[in-house]
């Protein structure tokens, strides 16, 4: 059964999907916050700053796709989390396939919080000492 928060959230990735930053910034309240590394500012606050992210990640991508795996949503109808296999393609043509999990949060019907985690592993330092570490294990074992 589809609940009126899955079916917002549906519109909302349908809206990114079809690069509608109408429709898109339509579903976010005024005072939102939209969390997303692969974005410079990777919190946006309000409706101004989402839409100056969004205008940004809109023309530097050809096309998304978000395939939704898993959907969780919480009794009251006001929050939820999402798994998607994402699919994007940039203006060279190279594709990019990543699971991406979004956790959202509504207000008055609403999106008054998004915020996007990727699988990627650590990065830095922390990343250079696993892959040593990693290394040094398989060669000792």
């Amino acid at each position: 059964m589809k609940t009126q928060l899955s079916k917002m959230i549906n519109e909302h990735f349908k809206a990114v999907e079809s690069k509608d930053l109408n429709a898109v910034m339509n579903c976010y309240a005024d005072d939102a916050e939209l969390i997303d590394p692969h974005y410079p500012n990777t919190t946006m606050k309000g409706k101004e700053e989402i839409h100056k992210g969004l205008t940004w990640g809109f023309n530097g991508v050809k096309s998304f796709c978000f395939t939704p795996i898993n959907y969780f949503e919480n009794e009251e109808g006001t929050r939820a989390s999402i798994e998607y296999a994402t699919k994007i393609e940039l203006p060279t043509g190279k594709i990019l396939s990543y699971p991406q999990v979004f956790i959202i949060e509504t207000k008055n019907g609403k999106i008054s919080r998004c915020q996007a985690y990727e699988t990627y592993g650590p990065h830095g330092m922390h990343n250079i000492m696993l892959v040593v570490t990693r290394l040094k294990n398989k060669f000792l074992h």
